[in-house]
């Protein structure tokens, strides 16, 4: 809440095992900057989990990335600087991401790039405070071009 406060941005990874309340701690975040008539975004990387979060949506919605975000050399989310979706993502206090270990990480460069330029700020995702929430003990290890008695 600090970070919100003195708007110093940043990023943030709350690395919690399933079952503990980190959603429901994300929703207390969110309904505290909320709270304070500050804009606040919520969004997930698998769909269900976008249901459990007060105002939550998929990352692919609400930032619009690429479907072919892991052939892309380096993607960039598809807002155009003038839309009301671009002056949204200038104003959020807060972007929650959560189950973001589900995304492929050039989903979490793209957003980098597009605050970045939507921002005019170089900092780590624009000088915006972006939360990042998951748990990798839920994901599973992937080897390239193995079958299934190779796990």
């Amino acid at each position: 809440m600090e970070s919100i406060r003195t708007a110093t941005g940043g990023l943030l990874f709350l690395d919690t095992p399933g079952g503990t309340g980190k959603t429901f701690l994300i929703n207390i975040i969110l309904a505290e900057i909320r709270m304070r008539h500050d804009i606040a975004l919520a969004i997930t990387s698998p769909g269900i989990s976008s249901i459990l979060m007060e105002g939550g949506r998929t990352a692919h919605s609400a930032l619009k990335l690429p479907l072919n975000i892991a052939t892309t050399e380096s993607p960039v989310c598809n807002v155009s600087k003038d839309s009301g979706q671009a002056q949204l993502l200038k104003q959020y206090k807060i972007i929650v991401w959560d189950e973001c270990t589900m995304a492929h990480k050039k989903s979490l460069e793209a957003l980098d790039r597009t605050l970045k330029d939507l921002r005019g700020n170089k900092k780590l995702m624009g000088g915006a405070l972006v939360v990042l929430a998951g748990d990798f003990r839920q994901t599973l290890p992937v080897i390239p071009g193995s079958t299934p008695g190779d796990n």
